[in-house]
């Protein structure tokens, strides 16, 4: 199962340089990255090509050789929805290479901590295998119906046209495949450094039962080297965090955007058909491949977007474990007492948060607003629709 997740790794990590969207180079026996010339010119050239590609996307020429009763509400929809996938890329592209030193150090490390506890890898197995299979899913059966749909009507620029399309596609896919990566890592350094809390609390509380005054203060230095240790592992990981979402503050604005319009076209269409209200003259093949394909995607998004959510839920449980110090017996060591107390202040000073740049947090009760909204926006069109129906 190990050998199955490097390998994933390794295959992701090839196809972001082949697409240009890493310019910099891994090691991949020592794990460091590093700037090297060759890979810096092959990216540029690749952003050259990407970025002289987009024209072929002008025009709702895409929209109507899937849908040719497209009106021009949907040409909206599927232009703005475009418009932020494209912005998202562009974004990207850009960053990677104003700020190329910066994500070269957020791999080191990441790196470097992940040689100090190299068994964190095991939590990776489950969280690397279901991204991988959601995206690759979702790509397929969807350039599958895509497919079959304009097979028949087939030309020289459309055919340019859809492959950019999925290839501006992949490439949003691979930014947020890096984004989620890195914060499985720092999950997964979470979950043992709670169970290493946990740990030396239990070995606390079994010092209340200990007579003898020098093993006493021995093992109380002992806890308090491994506590200081865990702090200042939550610290250079809370930093990582920091660093993250400000690399990817503007790409993460954008992704929300693109994903609430795509989530209203999905409803929307999805209801459309089922009621009859727009007949898409689809196969049924076609259907259930976007079927399948629109579960594949809202699955994706649910894994990126849980990854988050997982990581603030452990932070929490870390805050409720290091409150458990006050409980115990008086008379404990003095500086085991004072380390638990500075850590308890770090983790309150220093609240964990995923903002974007600075205009909303990722939390549950938004993400649950967003999708509220997104549903309450998939019926205002529809009843548009059924008001247009009614009056022509």
């Amino acid at each position: 199962m190990f050998e199955l997740v490097r390998f994933l790794l390794r295959v992701s990590y090839y196809y972001a340089l082949l697409v240009g969207v890493l310019n910099f180079e891994i090691d991949l026996r020592t794990g460091r990255a590093r700037i090297t010339k060759r890979t810096s010119i092959y990216a540029a050239c690749v952003n050259v090509i990407c970025i002289c590609g987009l024209p072929w996307l002008s025009g709702t020429h895409v929209i109507h050789s899937f849908w040719s009763q497209a009106e021009l509400l949907h040409d909206y929809m599927f232009l703005v929805m475009l418009s932020g996938r494209i912005l998202c890329v562009s974004v990207t592209l850009i960053s990677r290479w104003s700020q190329r030193r910066r994500f070269v150090r957020l791999v080191n490390s990441l790196h470097h901590l992940t040689q100090q506890k190299p068994h964190v890898m095991r939590m990776w197995r489950r969280g690397v295998i279901s991204k991988f299979m959601s995206v690759i899913l979702s790509d397929l059966l969807q350039m599958a119906a895509s497919l079959l749909l304009i097979w028949e009507k087939l030309t020289i620029q459309l055919s340019f046209s859809v492959m950019i399309f999925y290839a501006i596609s992949a490439l949003v896919n691979i930014i947020i495949s890096h984004y989620y990566f890195a914060l499985l890592n720092v999950y997964g350094q979470y979950i043992l450094i709670n169970r290493e809390l946990r740990a030396v609390l239990a070995e606390t509380r079994s010092l209340e039962s200990e007579c003898r005054k020098g093993v006493f203060i021995i093992k109380c230095c002992s806890l308090a080297d491994r506590l200081e240790a865990i702090g200042n592992t939550q610290f250079q990981l809370q930093i990582l965090i920091q660093h993250l979402t400000n690399c990817f503050g503007l790409q993460a604005l954008l992704l929300t955007i693109s994903y609430y319009m795509s989530g209203v076209s999905m409803i929307y269409l999805g209801f459309s058909e089922l009621t009859g209200a727009i007949r898409l003259n689809w196969s049924k093949w076609v259907l259930a491949l976007l079927g399948c394909g629109f579960i594949c995607y809202f699955t994706d998004i649910h894994i990126s977007v849980n990854i988050i959510y997982a990581l603030l839920d452990a932070h929490a449980e870390m805050v409720k474990l290091l409150s458990q110090h006050t409980l115990f017996a008086p008379g404990l060591d003095e500086r085991l007492a004072a380390v638990f107390d500075s850590f308890q202040l770090q983790l309150a000073w220093n609240p964990l948060k995923f903002s974007v740049l600075g205009l909303y947090d990722m939390e549950k009760s938004n993400a649950v607003t967003l999708a509220s909204s997104v549903v309450t926006s998939s019926l205002v069109l529809i009843q548009n629709d059924l008001k247009n129906a009614y009056l022509y």
